[in-house]
């Protein structure tokens, strides 16, 4: 990469688009914000869920991570819930070394450890996730904001209540909130009566919050949100979109969350953010990416923790976006700017009145904003907006 970009006119940059109150605002959060506050990853959930299973559980979790390399807990969720399908909720025919029952079991003994993990008070506080819905009570918008999500835990829903900021999740109700299909398709700009000045929340792999449930009164199946409510042992949640078929699966969050996602970036001119995602999710990668290529007023900002040119980066990303130009991807050590890979240049020194740049590491010469705990900063001291005091989050200062 002999190309160089200079930060400051990279940071300015997003400053202008991100000053633009006629781009729809589409924000991305993947798994490394929640990491960046010390929630388990993917990959660490894989490892901690061991003690939530029994010995019986806990061979048949070995055996289908060892199927093929690289396997995480949600393919193990994959592998399960399809032997559910396959024979219900048989006690004697079993497919995958399962019977029908003790499949079922599995998957809720799984998903309850996840709760257990990720439902935790997160060891740097909510303070970064409080800062950034701070910043985005702070500008003003004709769209509304809208944050799309993978992950399971309740960071963002914590950060935007810590901040004061309203909120709609397409669950409807206060003693056990449903999933509405209806109000979350029906919120555009032609139907929708909710402000726009609320931000539109979508979890695209479920919550830690959601299950499957019977309305004790009418015995119709509904998709319920209890996230202070831990499962119990004959709860089903709602976590990672597997591929078992329902017979109402047009009715899934999970699906109309990814019909919002495609349908917000296949017309009209938006700005999505992305961070914390490494684009390991092939379903979304075809909806952005087909997206970039088809719709030219859309434009991507990514910003990456790894290395720019980490293998990981360059077979997600970089290699299928060749010849993309409204993509525009940030790592520490260099950017990709209209499909054009090069490395980044030292900024000139900050005003007086900055200590450093909020976007720039000087002793490692990176750019910094790949880490989400950066962002927050970088929003408020490069562009402009309220803080939110770590007292005010139950949070230690974080160092």
């Amino acid at each position: 990469m002999a190309l160089t970009f200079e930060p400051l006119r990279e940071a300015e940059e997003l400053r202008e688009q991100l000053g633009s109150d006629k781009r729809r605002l589409l924000v991305f959060f993947g798994a490394g914000t929640s990491q960046s506050v010390g929630i388990d990853s993917v990959l660490a959930l894989t490892k901690n869920i061991s003690p939530e299973l029994t010995s019986t559980q806990k061979s048949h979790y070995d055996r289908i991570l060892a199927l093929r390399s690289g396997s995480h807990i949600e393919h193990v969720l994959n592998n399960v819930r399809l032997c559910r399908e396959l024979i219900g909720a048989s006690t004697t025919s079993s497919a995958g070394g399962f019977t029908g029952i003790e499949a079922a079991e599995m998957d809720r003994a799984i998903c309850r450890g996840i709760y257990k993990r990720v439902k935790i008070e997160p060891p740097k506080g909510y303070s970064f996730h409080a800062n950034f819905a701070a910043w985005l009570s702070s500008i003003q918008r004709a769209m509304p904001v809208e944050i799309f999500s993978t992950n399971y835990d309740l960071l963002i829903e914590r950060g935007l209540e810590i901040a004061g900021v309203p909120y709609f999740d397409g669950f409807i109700g206060t003693v056990k909130p449903y999933f509405s299909d209806a109000a979350s398709e029906l919120d555009d700009e032609a139907h929708s009566r909710i402000p726009k000045s609320w931000v539109r929340l979508w979890k695209l792999h479920g919550s830690i919050g959601w299950r499957n449930a019977i309305e004790d009164f009418t015995g119709e199946k509904k998709v319920v949100a209890l996230p202070l409510l831990e499962p119990g042992s004959a709860d089903d949640l709602m976590i990672f979109p597997s591929h078992e078929k329902y017979a109402d699966s047009r009715k899934l969050p999970f699906v109309a969350f990814h019909d919002r996602l495609r349908r917000l970036t296949a017309a009209g001119e938006s700005l999505l953010l992305i961070a914390g995602y490494s684009f390991g999710d092939e379903h979304i990668n075809d909806i952005l990416f087909g997206n970039l290529r088809a719709n030219n007023r859309l434009a991507i900002t990514v910003f990456m923790f790894d290395s720019i040119e980490s293998s990981q980066t360059q077979t997600n990303l970089i290699n299928p976006t060749k010849g993309i130009r409204n993509l525009t991807v940030y790592g520490p050590d260099g950017a990709s700017i209209g499909g054009v890979l090069g490395k980044w240049a030292s900024p000139p020194k900050p005003p007086t009145s900055m200590d450093k740049w909020p976007f720039w590491d000087e002793s490692k010469k990176q750019f910094t904003l790949g880490n989400f705990t950066n962002v927050p900063t970088f929003l408020q001291e490069f562009i402009g907006a309220r803080t939110i005091r770590p007292a005010d989050t139950g949070a230690a200062p974080s160092k």
